[in-house]
């Protein structure tokens, strides 16, 4: 069943989180934000994150708010194990999995954590 915008962003953090996850799994893509060719990270409590989106809508919609000038760029599965997990790691950067504009709760993961869940997954 496809989920409207409205119905996403009605998600509380953990739906959120794990609608993100499995549209990884099963689109191969996520939606990160970008601007001028560098990844957007914030700060959660302390530690530098990454936004993570299962849409472009929801990632523009979150961007267009609290990162304004940042756009709304697909990432593949095989680029963020291949590639951007391993450039994120060093710095401990944390995955934060779909935040909404109206909280700021939203599930925040360490690349470890997703890459064993991601695995989990796989071998399935």
């Amino acid at each position: 069943m496809t989920q409207t915008f409205s119905d996403l962003i009605a998600m509380d953090a953990e739906q959120r989180a794990e609608y993100t996850f499995t549209t990884l799994l099963s689109q191969g893509q996520l939606w990160g934000l970008s601007q001028k060719a560098v990844w957007a990270m914030l700060s959660a409590e302390g530690d530098a994150c990454t936004p993570l989106f299962p849409d472009q809508q929801t990632a523009q919609h979150w961007a267009d708010v609290h990162f304004p000038g940042a756009k709304a760029t697909a990432i593949s599965l095989d680029e963020l194990q291949n590639t951007l997990f391993s450039q994120w790691q060093p710095d401990e950067v944390m995955l934060m999995l779909f935040p909404v504009v109206r909280e700021e709760d939203a599930i925040v993961v360490k690349i470890d954590e997703m890459q064993q869940a991601i695995a989990e997954e796989q071998s399935r």
